[in-house]
């Protein structure tokens, strides 16, 4: 199988778990790795499975996740999957704060809504990996657990 991972990283804990993704793929399927800003060399219309990384970023993927989502051609017989990074709610205060990003949403939704509407058939759950605060780093056991939600993919 032939899977693209494009992602976006801002302090290096998205990065840190595509790059997880893609060492745990490799061994059994053509993985081919590139940060957002190099998207551009990777054909998407000829992967059997495209996966999109972001953090989350007042409740969305970053803008240039976004765009290469948005540049996409229409992909039908093409599957997808979506993770981003994100603070755990629990540490999240004052509890109205924590109500206002539980009700925002998080990247990894966005980014599979916007990948549905391109066409491509969804896999699996969105991955949310956890961060102990905004600039990281990734919460003990995350890069473990997208490990597992990359086996998962293409179980």
């Amino acid at each position: 199988m032939k899977i693209g991972i494009v992602y976006d990283s801002v302090f290096g804990n998205t990065a840190e778990i595509a790059k997880a993704i893609a060492a745990e793929l490799q061994a059994l399927h053509e993985v081919r790795l590139a940060p957002v800003a190099e998207a551009g060399s990777l054909d998407a219309a000829a992967m059997d499975l495209l996966i999109v990384g972001s953090p989350t970023r007042g409740f969305r993927p970053t803008p240039a996740i976004a765009e290469f989502i948005g540049g996409l051609s229409a992909a039908a017989d093409r599957s997808a999957a979506a993770f981003d990074t994100r603070m755990n709610p629990e540490d999240i205060h004052p509890a109205p704060l924590r109500w206002v990003v539980q009700a925002g949403g998080y990247a990894a939704d966005r980014i599979s809504v916007e990948l549905a509407e391109k066409g491509y058939g969804l896999k699996g759950t969105p991955g949310g990996f956890l961060v102990t605060g905004t600039e990281g780093p990734l919460k003990q056991g995350e890069v473990e657990r997208a490990k597992e939600w990359a086996r998962s993919l293409v179980a």
